[in-house]
């Protein structure tokens, strides 16, 4: 092969690779505009908007990654999710209705589970959902979740931990 293609091929490769580096992270943080084959296969995630809880899919739907968790109140409203196809990470933001909010047991929840921040990005979660000091926890089914309530906005995130057995 001759040096001077061989150099354009590496040359075009490691710009490509550097490319998908740096937009890549911007991607996915803005990436609710994108069709869900983009997100799935380029990004690995989804993200799904439901107009009110009892909207979103229930367990056995097929939709298993977007089935919200039990202490959701089924009147909260504008419901979004950003679910990891490829793992269980999520991100959820709703809109309290007149139900309260209540939480399960905190008890079973991993100690440090916490301390990261959320792996996924998006520019509709509240960046410092992470870091206010009111947030709770939620290891009452499967996953570890963190939630924060400012006014009636829910904002809540898990990694993918799984609750102590």
């Amino acid at each position: 092969m001759n040096k001077k293609v061989l150099i354009i091929v590496v040359g075009a490769c490691v710009g490509l690779w550097v490319i998908g580096s740096v937009l890549r992270p911007v991607l996915k943080k803005h990436d609710e505009h994108f069709p869900d084959a983009f997100n799935d296969v380029v990004l690995g995630e989804r993200i799904k908007n439901y107009p009110t809880a009892d909207s979103a899919p229930e367990s056995g739907d097929g939709e298993g990654i977007f089935v919200l968790p039990a202490w959701v109140p089924a009147d909260a409203k504008d419901v979004t999710i950003k679910a990891e196809t490829t793992g269980n990470a999520k991100l959820l933001r709703f809109t309290l209705g007149d139900t309260a909010l209540k939480l399960g047991d905190e008890k079973a929840c991993e100690a440090g589970a916490f301390t990261d921040g959320p792996e996924l990005k998006a520019s509709w979660f509240a960046e410092d959902a992470q870091d206010n000091s009111g947030a709770r926890t939620d290891c009452s089914e499967q996953y570890q979740y963190r939630i924060t309530v400012k006014d009636r906005e829910v904002y809540a995130w898990s990694n993918g931990d799984l609750v102590e057995a």
